[in-house]
């Protein structure tokens, strides 16, 4: 109760900047800090919505794309590795810890990312100079839009069209410490009606570690066709990525062991290797009728191909290999409309999803002997969606929404209990079908010219994945419940041309929470449907213009995530930091030509991954800074060289953010050390 109020004062303090903001600032932010479009074309009325501009993306000091969103109010990134480009890096927003890849929606041009397994989003097949703005819905109200998933919110990465763009081809080469090399290609070209864009890129690195060698290769491409009502276009990516896996490092009070301190940058793991390959396709045409409406059809697929061996070093004989395909099927009809009613005028989206999953994965000991499991499932998803934002009087906006989602889940398990190394029993086939619905509400009202107060509940759901089914708390079955979630948060909204203040405060509660319970399974772990949880918190976002040519930009959020029910009621959720600070400033010494910026972030400390009990040692907490200079020597109407110099971690510090606690013994956990500072240099040539 004491850190609920607490939460909750400094939502009050938050609330108070706010409102004295207002009586001193009085001029107008150039580039829209804070907007609530979305790339649907909807609003998303009432909701905390951030957009990452493409200028700040190529400013960014971050090493990668989840660095980048880390810096962002309310958002927190893991990362396993450093120097990978984000390989196996993570993303929450407000505070879901291990889980918060599937509780948090990642699209692509709108399009869902995340899969039915436990796999988090690779964000090493965007290459970031594809990307034109992200944009950050926080909360579930993105959940009528676009579905199961968006729990804690929606992070949707838009790519460039070449549409409506002047041609252009940009290459670009890379190197940094650790062996790392990166070379980056882009072309944009327009005849006509006819455009064409391709990004590419390709990364090689030795890693902070050893076994941490990284291999990418990535490519996106589209053509796309503009008519007098319309267009149409279709979209190829492909990628492939070698990753050393080089585990975790040791520390135990008990016995006197901290590898984290006398050998961070070694292996635990020096043979363990993960391969991914993946391709997609997405078609689509867009048609703007006589009364103003917009049709849309969207279909793609997505395989990916996964595979990964892990080698015993206990002599144990427990080698593990798993061979994974999943192919992913979609189709996303919708319209967008305006329409008259009682006076009143109306924006509305209407759609369908239709998305069909095939999961196929065989595991066994080694390559040479039969697999020990096939796992085999199949996941249909149809969900019909509306919403609908109008006046109810000057000044005061409304949205409503609502979603009706049908699921159907089949999974099986072919069991070899000759197979070498076979031990247990079989799943039995499992087939499930349910209903679920999620809604939002959305209001705003403009209190004065420059000052808006805005608020929202809803209803938000989260699957089970395929990976939480195979390990189920339910040992003979693949069954687990849907989690649900309620949320409810209130906010202002501040902006002028040269300051813009967002803030807001939220409660969510959750029921039937998919969480991994350590003490299951005979010491190995199970996933279940955990005890209740809830969570309070507050974040705030303010931007102001120094001058012409500097800005700063600073963020606050804190958040109190706890066991509201069960043995750990009252306790911490592990992997949840309670405070988060980051601040950023641009300066544009000369234009374009010479750009500085310095970004500095502050993470809190937090509990160790399976200490619900919240008797062990916690991730300690940290301060991290990094700095950029580059700027673009090119100009409209001619060609030109672009550069930068990336300091990462400046001051050099020893720091995880993840870590793993024994489940037998509180003294004994494991952590994945990340590198120190770190330089990159980049230089490229724009045409």
């Amino acid at each position: 109760m004491k850190q609920c109020h607490f939460i909750l004062t400094a939502a009050g303090v938050i609330f108070s900047l706010l409102l004295t903001t207002y009586s001193w600032a009085q001029s107008t932010l150039s580039d829209e800090l804070i907007v609530t479009a979305t790339r649907l074309g909807s609003t998303m009325t009432g909701a905390s919505v951030t957009v990452i501009e493409e200028k700040d993306i190529r400013n960014s000091p971050a090493e990668d794309l989840p660095n980048l969103l880390g810096l962002e109010a309310g958002v927190y990134n893991r990362d396993l590795f450093s120097g990978g480009s984000g390989a196996q890096a993570t993303v929450d927003i407000r505070g879901f810890g291990a889980v918060g890849t599937q509780n948090t929606l990642l699209l692509l041009d709108g399009r869902r990312l995340n899969d039915i397994d436990l796999a988090a989003v690779d964000f090493t097949n965007i290459p970031l100079d594809s990307i034109k703005k992200i944009e950050i819905i926080r909360g579930n109200a993105g959940s009528v839009l676009y579905g199961d998933g968006a729990v804690g919110g929606v992070i949707n990465i838009v790519t460039k069209s070449p549409a409506n763009r002047p041609n252009s081809a940009n290459i670009d080469y890379a190197i940094a410490e650790q062996q790392r090399h990166e070379t980056n290609m882009s072309i944009s070209q327009s005849r006509g009606r006819y455009s064409v864009n391709f990004s590419s890129n390709y990364v090689q690195a030795d890693g902070f570690r050893d076994n941490n060698s990284l291999l990418q290769r990535n490519a996106i491409g589209q053509v796309r066709h503009t008519g007098n009502s319309g267009e149409t276009f279709i979209k190829l990516g492909a990628d492939f990525q070698s990753l050393g896996l080089p585990g975790a490092r040791l520390i135990d009070r008990a016995a006197g062991t901290d590898e984290f301190v006398t050998a961070r940058d070694e292996a635990t793991t020096p043979l363990d290797k993960a391969l991914q390959s993946g391709l997609r396709l997405d078609l689509g045409i867009t048609r703007e009728l006589s009364n103003g409406a917009e049709l849309i059809l969207d279909a793609g697929v997505r395989k990916k191909d996964q595979d990964s061996s892990i080698e015993d070093n206990t002599g144990g004989g427990f080698n593990q290999i798993i061979d994974t395909e999943l192919t992913t099927w979609s189709l996303t009809p919708r319209a967008n409309m305006e329409w008259l009613l009682i006076g009143q005028d109306h924006q509305s989206t209407i759609g369908a999803d239709l998305y069909y999953a095939f999961y196929n994965s065989d595991r066994g000991r080694n390559r040479d002997e039969p697999p020990i499991h096939k796992y085999r499932a199949h996941q249909t998803t149809v969900g019909l969606y509306g919403q609908d934002d109008f006046r109810l009087s000057d000044g005061l906006t409304a949205q409503v929404g609502g979603r009706f989602m049908w699921n159907k889940f089949t999974g099986g398990d072919e069991f070899d209990p000759n197979a070498p190394g076979a031990f247990g029993s079989k799943r039995e086939t499992t087939g499930a079908v349910d209903q679920y619905y999620v809604y939002n509400i959305g209001l705003e009202y403009k209190m004065r010219q420059n000052l808006t107060a805005f608020g929202r509940t809803g209803r938000s759901i989260r699957l089970p994945t395929i990976n939480e089914r195979i390990a189920s708390s339910d040992g003979s079955t693949f069954k687990l419940k849907t989690q649900i979630s309620r949320d409810v948060e209130a906010g202002l909204r501040y902006q002028t041309e040269k300051f813009a203040l967002q803030g807001s405060a939220f409660f969510m509660k959750l029921k039937n929470e998919l969480r991994f319970d350590p003490t299951l399974g005979g010491g190995f772990g199970l996933n279940e449907n955990a005890a209740p949880t809830r969570r309070v918190g507050s974040e705030m976002t303010a931007a102001y213009e120094i001058s012409s040519s500097l800005k700063l930009q600073v963020n606050v959020a804190v958040i109190d995530a706890k066991f509201r029910k069960g043995a750990f009621a009252g306790n911490q959720v592990p992997l949840v930091p309670q405070w988060q600070l980051g601040s950023r400033l641009n300066w544009r010494l000369i234009e374009d030509k010479l750009i500085a910026t310095l970004s500095a972030s502050y993470i809190d400390q937090a509990r160790l991954e399976n200490d619900e009990s919240n008797q062990g040692e916690q991730v300690p907490d940290y301060y991290l800074v990094d700095l950029r200079f580059g700027g673009d020597l090119s100009g409209e109407g001619y060609s030109g060289p672009n550069w930068s110099i990336e300091l990462t971690n400046l001051l050099d510090k020893n720091y995880y953010n993840y870590g793993v606690r024994s489940a037998t013994n509180i003294t004994r956990f494991n952590v994945y050390p990340l590198a120190g500072r770190a330089f990159l240099l980049r230089f490229g040539w724009k045409i």
